[in-house]
């Protein structure tokens, strides 16, 4: 089903500044209420937005599975390498990070798990627009 120019309109400029909020609440998730997981759904809904208006193959052009899927590993792998990195540290995810960066390794968590749950709820609606494809 082809939308409206308002609904593609609207979606241009709201996109942009939902991505600008899911990376501030992934940085700065620590000293408020918000973090990984609240930052890593409103990416992917920003994503999901656009595959509404424009369609899941124009979106699938600039943003490929084979990228997202890249996205998703390589931030499950980051995170299992932060959570034995603590462990060298002393325990398992420890904060050892706090002297040198504010909120210390929490912030990289956050942005971690942010870019995880993205990916697999954009993955997710990939596999689901599959049965839209062949309509």
């Amino acid at each position: 089903m082809a939308m409206s120019l308002v609904v593609k309109t609207t979606t241009m400029l709201v996109a942009p500044f939902l991505v600008t909020y899911g990376a501030y609440l992934a940085l700065y998730g620590y000293a408020s209420p918000g973090g990984g997981f609240q930052a890593g759904v409103i990416l992917a809904v920003s994503a999901i937005l656009l595959m509404t208006a424009y369609g899941p193959k124009q979106v699938k052009r600039h943003f490929s599975i084979g990228e997202v899927r890249f996205i998703e590993g390589f931030s499950g792998l980051f995170l299992t390498v932060l959570a034995f990195a603590g462990l060298v540290f002393g325990a398992f995810f420890l904060n050892f990070m706090r002297p040198y960066l504010p909120g210390g390794t929490v912030v990289l968590f956050n942005v971690g798990v942010a870019l995880k749950v993205a990916a697999a709820f954009i993955l997710t609606f990939y596999l689901l627009s599959r049965w839209v494809d062949r309509d």
